[in-house]
């Protein structure tokens, strides 16, 4: 289980806790260089297990998150103690999906997957990102820190 400064991060399928491996990555020189946690988290989908809903999440966490999508990227971040977590997942959530086979939706603790009888073998993925001390000024690099596509 992966700790941050705001609490653990979970995993769940279909609302079962599940167990995973968090990979500590190193940091992207010019684009999150300060971040103090950059990690990845994979999910291994299988079409054959049909429909399912894939959350990371900080379940103690009991501030709002903000929304920060980007192209191809679908994010939430939170706010406390002068510290910025952003969790990040790779796509665009819409209810009806045209190039993609799945789509998502944000939570008020983290972020979704959602997976469809037509989602074909993939792997999820989550980015997570840390920054303290957060400014104005050095806040955008949690975002791109937690960025799926760039891990």
């Amino acid at each position: 289980m992966l700790l941050t400064p705001l609490g653990p991060i979970k995993i769940f399928i279909n609302d079962n806790e599940i167990e995973y491996t968090a990979r500590k990555l190193e940091n992207i020189d010019r684009r999150c260089p300060d971040v103090n946690g950059r990690y990845l988290i994979e999910y291994e989908y299988l079409k054959e297990c049909g429909a399912q809903i894939i959350k990371c999440l900080i379940p103690s966490i009991n501030i709002e998150g903000d929304i920060e999508s980007g192209e191809g990227l679908e994010a939430i971040a939170f706010y406390k103690d002068n510290i910025k977590l952003t969790i990040g997942a790779e796509g665009e959530f819409h209810e009806y999906p045209q190039n993609i086979d799945y789509s998502g939706k944000y939570l008020d603790n983290g972020i979704q997957y959602e997976t469809f009888q037509t989602t074909g073998d993939r792997i999820f993925k989550y980015g997570v990102s840390w920054i303290h001390p957060c400014s104005k000024e050095n806040e955008i690099q949690a975002w791109f820190g937690a960025d799926p596509t760039m891990m």
